[in-house]
């Protein structure tokens, strides 16, 4: 039970894209950390399905990466705040979707789930474990925008300005 004097501290994250498209399907990014000085350089192609050339990840690589270290982050993280000893991480998640198409319409991407299953090499209780694991979900958060389905916002520049769509 948490003592009713304790401080809840709140901290914001951000991440910015700047993204342009380059050539058939390729896309170049550069990824800022707000409020500091990282970023990266981050580039993203389709493969022959979609008339990319195959020169860069594929857009949901970059999802499936994102959610699976950012759970093992957490873990690796939250294990030494709960006082729970894990000496390694090994985790093998599977994304599917489906697409659906109705004769030569754009189709429709349709999430059929995520399962990921880890290994903790530790010493701890299975109890430990499984508080250890709910605990970094809850501090995951792709995990979390994806558990509160959370809405996207789109935005699209019209004669200069910027309209909600």
């Amino acid at each position: 039970m948490s003592d009713a004097s304790e401080k809840i501290h709140t901290f914001d994250v951000e991440f910015e894209a700047v993204a342009k498209s380059v050539g058939k399907m390729r896309t170049e990014a550069v990824i800022t950390h707000t409020g500091s000085k990282d970023s990266w350089e981050m580039a993203s192609d389709e493969g022959d399905f979609h008339g990319g050339d195959d020169t860069a990840p594929r857009p949901l690589a970059y999802f499936a990466m994102g959610t699976t270290s950012c759970l093992m982050t957490q873990i690796r993280a939250f294990a030494k705040r709960l006082k729970i000893e894990v000496n390694d991480v090994v985790m093998m998640a599977r994304f599917n979707w489906r697409a659906e198409q109705k004769g030569r319409e754009p189709y429709v991407g349709i999430p059929d789930g995520i399962a990921i299953d880890i290994e903790l090499d530790s010493p701890a209780t299975t109890e430990e474990q499984i508080r250890l694991i709910h605990t970094a979900q809850k501090g995951c958060f792709v995990e979390q925008i994806i558990l509160k389905g959370m809405p996207i916002g789109h935005r699209l520049k019209v004669d200069g300005e910027w309209i909600d769509i």
